[in-house]
Parts: C-alpha cells; sequence; structure tokens
C-alpha cells in the first residue's frame, strides 16, 4: 500500500518534468513500475503469520484484515491495472497534461478497493469506500470531448451520493445499537442479543451502499450510463475491479455474521439475498436483449454476472462460497478485459460501439473477430473455456449447499445470455460490411493474446484454478 501511495506521488512529480511525448511515456513506466513493485512486495507478505499474530501487524490490524486474501486482491488488481494502463495507450489520446490526472484517479481508486474489500472497521470501511468512488466519478467524465461523459458521469456521482449516504446511516444505526465499528464484535453481539428491527435497518443501509459498488437490482441503473459514457478502458476497470472489491467484501461481512445467528433469521437473510441475485440476473439478462451499444451490452452483461457471484455469498458454512467469487473474478477478469478491449478498438477506429460496427469483422480482422468470439463464448460460459469452469465451480458449491433454487436460476439465465452474445458474433461472421479493416496497435494484440490463452489455460488448469482458491481459505485437499 505505501509503494502504491509512493507511486502517486512520483507520477505529480514527474508531471513537471521532461518534454510531452517523454514525460507521457516516462509516467506510463513509473505507473507500471509502481504496480509491479506493489505485486512483488504482496508476494513477500505473511498473511498466515499475521493471523497467528495480530499483533505484529501493528495498529492497523484492528482496521485491516491481513489474511491470504487481502494479498490475492493487491495481485490481483494491481496486475489488472497493468493491463488496462496497456489498453489507454492504444485507444485515444489524452493531452499530456491529463495523463498524470488519468493515472492518479486509477491508482488512487485501486487503494480504495483494496481497502474496501479488506477492512474490518466500518469507519475504515466507509472511508475505503468514498476511496474507491470518488476516483471513479472523475475517470466515467474523463473524456471530455465525448457529449455522452458528462450525463453519465452525472448519474454516476448523483446516484453514488445517494447509496453512500445510506450506507454511512447505516454505519451510524449499527453503532448506536452495538457501540462498536469492530465489524467481528458486531457480528458477536448481534449473536448474543439477537438482530432487532433498528440492526435489521442498519444491515439493509449498508447492503444498498455495497449493492451500488456491486451493481445489484435495483441500484443498477448508473452502470449502463456510466459504462457508455466511459472509454473502454475505464468501463473495463470499473467493471471488474469495482464489482469485485465490493463481492469480497459483502462475503466477509456475510461470513462472519451468517454462522452466528439463529436458523430463522439466517433463513431470511439467504431469502432476500437470493431474490435480489435471481432478479439482478434475470433483469439484467433480459435488458440486453434491446441493446445497440456494446459497451451497454458488456454493462448489463457485467450486472448479471454480479448476480450470479452474489449467489457465491450464499455458501456460507465454510469458506467455499469465497473460493467459488475467487475463482470466478479471476476469470471474470481476463474475459470482460478482452471483450472491452475488441470494443474499445473498433470504437476507436470506427467512431461507435454499435453492433452494427461490429459487422464484417470477420473479413475485416479475422483475428480480432476470432479474439472477440473467444471472449463472448466464455462470457457465456461454454467449453473449452474458463468461463464454463467457473461457473461449474459456482454451480457445485451452491448444489452441495442444498441451494438448488439457485443453480437453476444461474443455468436459465446462462441461457438466456447466450443468445445476445450471439448478436455480436452473428454481426461479425454472417454479415458483409464495407467498413473500414479494424488494426491492433502492438501492445493491444499483447492484451488481447494474454486474455484469451489465459482463458484456455485456465479452463484446462481447471483443477489447479479450483484448488488455487481453496487453498486461500485452508479448504484444500
Amino acid at each position: 500500500m505505501l509503494v502504491l501511495i509512493a507511486t502517486l506521488g512520483v507520477v505529480l512529480a514527474g508531471a513537471m518534468i521532461g518534454k510531452d511525448g517523454a514525460r507521457r511515456r516516462g509516467l506510463l513506466v513509473v505507473a507500471l513500475a509502481g504496480l509491479a513493485v506493489a505485486i512483488i512486495c504482496a508476494l513477500r507478505l505473511n498473511p498466515q503469520s499475521a493471523i497467528r499474530n495480530p499483533q505484529s501487524s501493528g495498529w492497523l490490524a484492528s482496521y485491516l484484515f491481513f489474511d491470504p486474501l487481502y494479498r490475492f486482491v493487491i495481485i490481483f488488481l494491481s496486475a489488472f491495472l497493468g493491463g488496462v494502463l496497456l489498453l489507454s495507450t492504444s485507444l485515444w489520446r489524452k493531452p499530456v497534461w491529463e495523463w498524470p490526472v488519468f493515472l492518479c484517479m486509477l491508482v488512487g481508486s485501486l487503494i480504495g478497493m483494496i481497502l474496501l474489500s479488506s477492512s474490518r472497521h466500518l469507519l475504515f470501511f466507509a472511508i475505503a469506500f468514498e476511496m474507491a468512488s470518488l476516483p471513479s466519478y472523475v475517470l466515467v467524465g474523463f473524456r471530455r470531448f465525448n457529449s455522452k461523459s458528462a450525463e453519465g458521469a452525472a448519474k454516476y456521482v448523483i446516484f453514488g451520493a445517494v447509496c453512500s449516504a445510506l450506507m454511512l446511516y447505516g454505519v451510524s444505526l449499527l453503532y448506536g445499537v452495538t457501540g462498536s465499528f469492530q465489524w467481528d464484535q458486531i457480528a458477536k453481539l448481534l449473536a448474543a442479543n439477537g438482530v432487532s428491527a433498528l440492526a435489521a435497518v442498519a444491515l439493509v443501509c449498508l447492503f444498498i451502499g455495497l449493492a451500488f459498488k456491486i451493481s445489484l437490482v435495483p441500484m443498477h441503473f448508473w452502470c449502463p450510463d456510466a459504462f457508455e459514457a466511459a472509454g473502454a478502458d475505464v468501463a473495463a476497470w470499473l467493471s471488474v475491479a469495482s464489482k469485485s472489491a465490493a463481492l469480497l467484501a459483502l462475503a466477509r461481512f456475510v461470513h462472519l455474521l451468517l454462522p452466528s445467528l439463529t436458523p430463522d433469521v439466517q433463513n431470511r437473510i439467504v431469502l432476500a439475498v437470493s431474490v435480489v441475485a435471481v432478479v439482478t440476473m434475470t433483469l439484467a439478462n433480459l435488458s440486453a436483449y434491446w441493446q445497440t451499444s456494446v459497451k451497454r451490452l458488456l454493462a448489463y452483461s457485467s450486472i448479471a454476472h454480479a448476480g450470479y457471484i452474489v449467489c457465491g455469498v450464499l455458501v456460507f458454512s465454510t469458506g467455499a462460497g469465497t473460493a467459488a467469487i475467487v475463482a470466478y473474478v479471476m476469470v471474470y477478469l481476463l474475459m470482460n478485459l478482452g471483450a472491452f478491449t475488441v470494443t474499445g478498438l473498433v470504437e476507436a477506429q470506427t467512431g461507435a460501439d454499435h453492433v452494427e460496427n461490429f459487422t464484417g469483422l470477420g473479413t475485416r480482422n479475422p483475428r480480432l473477430a476470432a479474439a472477440m468470439t473467444f471472449f463472448l463464448f466464455s462470457l457465456v460460459g461454454l467449453p473449452p473455456l474458463a468461463g464454463f469452469a467457473v461457473k461449474w465451480i459456482l454451480l457445485s458449491a451452491l448444489w452441495q449447499h442444498h441451494l438448488t433454487f439457485l443453480v437453476a436460476a444461474v443455468l436459465a439465465n446462462t441461457l438466456f445470455s447466450l443468445f445476445y452474445y450471439m448478436r455480436i458474433a452473428r454481426a461479425m461472421y454472417f454479415n458483409e460490411s464495407d467498413l473500414v479493416p479494424v488494426r491492433v496497435p502492438g501492445v493491444t494484440a499483447v492484451v488481447l493474446t494474454i486474455c484469451a490463452t489465459g482463458l484456455l489455460a485456465l479452463f484446462l488448469g481447471w483443477g489447479l484454478l479450483n484448488n488455487f482458491s481453496l487453498t486461500l481459505f485452508g479448504l484444500a485437499n
């Protein structure tokens, strides 16, 4: 975390040094180097030592979970941001003076998302929530030359402000009921004294804040407009990083709270979250049918996938649910980054991201069309790609814990999603076009190759992926 904060300072200082072209390249190298050093530092961490001896982490042990999941989030999100930065260099040329701001907003939101996913103190959680949100609002409105950018950013800010206010109100109510900001202490007090009506309202308000970040129905309205307004690089970042951080925070809270509650209260919470998850995936998949913008279509796709992943939160009796979430978000990173990369290239070189702009891509650039088909098939969850593997891991966890209703809902929605994903594939291969060929810059080709190869490799190494996610929680055989 200190390395990432230092990276912000170096980027801002470097903005005043050198000529325009060299400065732009230099700032990118500094940001990528900072992310690489942060990953190396995270690999050297010893979470098990912190778990055995919490005092070794100092005063921060009262505010953060120092466990294998914390280390995973740093490595996962830092590596993902590196891919997003490489993508940014190819999609649209920002003025040189905007690069330091753009890089700082991305790294700043990264810091907030890492803290959000690992907070054990509610005030720390609220601060991390804003640290993740405020840079995101700026990033959505960053394309000032785009008429939709200001509209999308304004909707995002207003919706985010309301959800943040409700979440902070929930924090204050929960403190009033329990007298503590420590989440593990709150769980013990609620287990001992029961969940009162006021505590239930507080928990609902907290859930609303996280549901906004995850874009669960009905807190999802900002998502399609924000993704359409933002660049494909920013949309890819928000679709994966923001959702992953909030999902892991929700999983931590649920897995701390639910096991200590009475079976009756557990069943009510499971039913409520199940309804939200099913409504989210169904409404998102049905809404995607009518979209002409591929970025809006992918936004609804990300909402549907959020509904799928939230189902893993309900497997709370063991760490298997969180392990399924970890495996899912790893694969979701690859397929979403790949899909947004292709969409960004098409938008940058044809002027729009409509489905019609993908027409004839199979002849205009066969390799790019094949890569997009790869990513679409994985988003559906078809073999032999990793999207199928992680859905199977998730469905297995749900089935073993007798959540058959959710298994049926995920399978049905997977079938629904096949039709709108294949609209893009049909346009690429079965419609003729006189549009210009789409070129793929070298850096972007590397990103696409890594994403496509990763999806195939993770399917072939399905068992290794599952074992890795289970090992994070000490569940591997």
